[in-house]
């Protein structure tokens, strides 16, 4: 994805009623969002690191990933009340699934994977508080 392309969607997005934009282009992924109202800035979705060993530790493989949250609110696990859950331990994912929602400020934000493979485990439960940082799923690649 070129600069130029960055600047186009950002000149879209802020001329739209849009509040994010979410691009994915030659494997590359871009998520833009607008700022809300009293200069507090909407986050995108979460992404996910795993937690880098002290260098004189040995280095092992991680064998899971984990998908961590980008904004303080409440998660759930399902789209509404009495709903299904998006997913559960076992379920196989995509990159882009949708698998939660962080309620911030009276607003739903979607959980999304960042990766592939399998939820090895859900790490809250429904209605749970996050902050940044927190995290949400254990996701073994597949």
């Amino acid at each position: 994805m070129d600069l130029a392309l960055i600047e186009k969607l950002m000149r879209l997005l802020e001329a739209s009623d849009l509040q994010e934009l979410d691009v994915n282009e030659g494997g590359m992924r871009i998520r833009l969002a607008k700022k809300r109202s009293g200069g507090a800035v909407q986050e995108a979705e979460p992404v996910a690191a795993m937690p880098q060993p002290p260098r004189d530790a040995p280095v092992d493989e991680p064998t899971s990933h984990r998908i961590i949250a980008g904004m303080a609110g409440t998660f759930y696990r399902s789209p509404s009340p009495g709903a299904p859950p998006f997913v559960t331990e076992g379920t196989e994912i995509r990159d882009g699934q949708q698998l939660a929602i962080i309620e911030a400020m009276k607003m739903l934000n979607p959980v999304e994977a960042d990766t592939g493979g399998v939820i090895a485990r859900i790490l809250l439960k429904d209605g749970d508080s996050v902050s940044p940082g927190t995290a949400l799923f254990e996701v073994e690649p597949k």
